[in-house]
């Protein structure tokens, strides 16, 4: 459902320009701030009735900060079947290899596919300043235990609105919008796609995603 409302997004010619609320706290957003999980998520289903009962402006000032949305999982193969091998390899990050010209997929994680990072800051996580992490282990503001994420994958950076992705030398990598990340942050904007390894995400405004939720 999520997916095929990002795709219909992803296909508008000249989408509206959008801007963001920000607290003064950077990365500190309103009442979704006190919604999010231990892991840095929320529950689809909950903002998906919360758009459908109020206005776009109160769903904008509650949500305030961007947010990563679940589109897909690609295909492919973790490299080694120590993956299976129990709890102490979660300690190593497992290669990742994709399938070429394949879709998304069932996966032991599939209920990442669509889930909900807003852009807060984890209650338990190492972070300073205006940064978001994400990463396989507790510590980073976005937690996602899967084998093909590291453990410390990637950083978002707000600077004023502005917001710039990192990857952090991760095995499986951080693409936008299908390319490949080196170790220069770069500039990200609504609707703009994120993998991290196998997962897929869409980087939407608060705007942007009611939209999308209204819609589905």
């Amino acid at each position: 459902m999520l997916e095929k409302a990002l795709n219909c997004l992803r296909g508008r010619s000249k989408p509206e320009p959008l801007t963001a609320v920000r607290s003064a706290g950077g990365m500190l957003a309103g009442g979704i701030a006190r919604m999010v999980s231990s892991a840095g998520r929320i529950s689809l289903p909950i903002l998906q009735r919360m758009a459908q009962t109020v206005s776009r402006d109160d769903f904008t000032r509650f949500v305030q900060a961007p947010v990563l949305a679940g589109s897909s999982i690609h295909k492919g193969t973790l490299a080694s079947a120590q993956a299976n091998s129990g709890s102490r390899e979660m300690n190593r990050t497992i290669l990742f290899e994709p399938e070429e010209d394949a879709g998304q997929t069932a996966s032991p994680s599939e209920s990442l596919q669509h889930a909900v990072y807003p852009l807060v800051r984890g209650e338990h996580a190492n972070t300073v300043g205006n940064f978001f992490s994400i990463g396989r282990i507790d510590g980073n503001d976005c937690i996602m235990p899967d084998y093909a994420i590291s453990k410390k994958h990637a950083l978002i950076e707000d600077r004023r609105g502005t917001y710039l992705l990192k990857d952090n030398g991760s095995t499986n990598g951080t693409l936008l919008n299908g390319a490949r990340l080196q170790t220069k942050p770069v500039a990200i904007k609504d609707r703009d796609v994120i993998s991290f390894a196998r997962y897929e995400f869409t980087f939407l405004l608060p705007e942007s995603f009611y939209d999308i939720l209204t819609r589905a």
